[in-house]
């Protein structure tokens, strides 16, 4: 090796002494370096135009490698010289101090103001890189799961939002408690066995049931109707609301199972038979809601007091009753039935003739229950008509059966004697009130009756339905011996 690069050399071209640790190490110790290649003429070949000479430059090559390391040298020993400086100052304040708390009763410095070895150095810097690592990776996971968080958050509320909207609008249009608005028309539609929500929805739009499809579907999923519904026949109410059919559709109660017919003459409590039937509601509620109820139709206005109020006026036709609905329902339906049928033609009569509706209601009533030929209602109303006028008792046995309770059948003595304002046999002119629900024929032909002198009738003959209709009190007796005859 080189003289000029021995360590003993480096304190005479660096100009610094070295400086030896307490623990007999060089504190900075200089690194050596490999001794550079010599050029020699053996390993080169002279270019032409030039004479290599090889003492010379390695002369120069070697003085300013030295220089270059002298320099280096140089910088770092005033480094050194600088930290060293810095050490024993900083070791001199640790000593005042730690003579201080000695004075003040402290036995030792806290262990962070000593000087702390090399390794136990490194390990502290390689913990806290670690804590700083783990740190920034927490923050940055904290980070994303922020973001991700706050998108669910986002998107969840426009769900929610998005949701409760629709649930409002639907409700506000549709409210669950919303009431029956049948109209009488209905459409016949048919559910296959096994069909779902969009294919049902399909047919009732198909048949102008319902606006939307997709609203059906939407408002069935929603209020948990999917799956429930059930296949068959149903006559469905143009009236009805989509919620109102799924609820019809769930009940799987088809067109057969809640059809009713009303006969036309059926007495109020023979309605409320029919339609406790259908188990929608019994027979004393539907009595009690025709007596008590209120609703809301015009020619209900200033009836007088009576058991049945609405005796005449439950209008006989056949009806689609739906599940779900009251016997307040039923009667509605039954009584906008009668006000679809007293059209304008007929108030205008009614005013006309001189009579009140519940007179003419009540006259209708009981041609009703007395004239089964069609074309006998206009001549059997006449001699009604001419009965009140000659202040004559009407007779009516029709009358006598609906004050003792009985539909049909033969009347005692005693029954003919009952004490009753509908007992036309002992009491002149009409009786309280409607003793039956007249169809619109009956009604008509007390509404327009025929003009004639006739005062009686009998029936023909036993087993038939036609009358004999009698002007004089002879005519009459003849008539009702034909009858007896008939019946030996």
């Amino acid at each position: 090796m080189d003289d000029r690069f021995d360590k003993e050399n480096i304190e005479a071209e660096t100009g610094y002494p070295r400086r030896e640790a307490v623990d007999g190490h060089t504190r900075y110790p200089v690194r050596e370096e490999r001794r550079p290649l010599r050029f020699s003429s053996e390993h080169h070949t002279e270019l032409p135009g030039r004479k290599i000479d090889a003492e010379n430059d390695m002369t120069a090559y070697e003085q300013r490698t030295a220089a270059r390391r002298a320099e280096f040298l140089r910088n770092s020993y005033e480094n050194s010289y600088e930290r060293e400086d810095t050490y024993q100052r900083t070791s001199h304040q640790r000593g005042q101090q730690r003579e201080r708390g000695q004075q003040r009763g402290q036995t030792e410095v806290p262990r962070s103001r000593e000087r702390v070895p090399h390794e136990e150095q490194r390990a502290r810097r390689t913990r806290e890189a670690e804590r700083a690592t783990h740190s920034r990776k927490k923050h940055h996971k904290k980070r994303h799961l922020t973001r991700f968080s706050k998108g669910l958050l986002l998107i969840a509320v426009a769900l929610i939002i998005g949701i409760g909207s629709f649930i409002f609008m639907n409700h506000m249009m549709n409210p669950p408690t919303e009431e029956m608005n049948l109209t009488g028309k209905t459409v016949s539609v048919t559910i296959p066995e096994g069909a779902g929500t969009d294919e049902i929805a399909k047919i009732l739009k198909e048949n102008k049931l319902i606006h939307s499809v997709f609203g059906f579907k939407l408002t069935s999923r929603l209020e948990g109707y999917d799956g429930t519904y059930k296949h068959g026949k149903y006559d469905v109410d143009t009236g009805l609301t989509k919620r109102q059919i799924m609820e019809l559709l769930q009940s799987g109660k088809t067109s057969e199972d809640l059809k009713v017919t009303i006969p036309e003459g059926y007495t109020v409590k023979q309605i409320a038979a029919k339609v406790a039937e259908t188990e929608l509601c019994t027979a004393d509620e539907f009595i009690e809601e025709c007596s008590k109820g209120t609703f809301d139709y015009d020619f209900l206005k200033d009836l007088p007091d009576r058991e049945y109020k609405l005796e005449g006026y439950l209008f006989p036709d056949t009806y689609l009753l739906h599940e779900g609905m009251t016997a307040h329902d039923i009667i509605d339906m039954m009584l906008a039935c009668f006000d679809q049928m007293y059209t304008k033609e007929y108030q205008k009569a009614v005013a006309d003739s001189g009579h009140t509706l519940d007179e003419i209601v009540t006259v209708a009533s009981m041609i009703e229950k007395e004239i089964k030929v069609e074309a006998e209602r206009a001549t059997a109303a006449g001699v009604i008509y001419n009965r009140l006028k000659e202040n004559m008792s009407l007779g009516i046995d029709a009358t006598v059966l609906y004050a003792v309770g009985k539909t049909s059948g033969e009347l005692t003595t005693a029954e003919l004697e009952t004490d009753s304002p509908y007992n036309t046999r002992k009491n002149k002119g009409l009786p309280l009130g409607p003793i039956s629900n007249p169809g619109e024929s009956s009604f008509k032909a007390a509404l327009y009756p025929e003009d004639n002198d006739y005062l009686y009738y009998v029936v023909e003959a036993v087993g038939k339905d036609n009358h004999v209709f009698c002007k004089t009190y002879d005519e009459f007796l003849a008539a009702k011996n034909a009858y007896n005859a008939s019946a030996q």
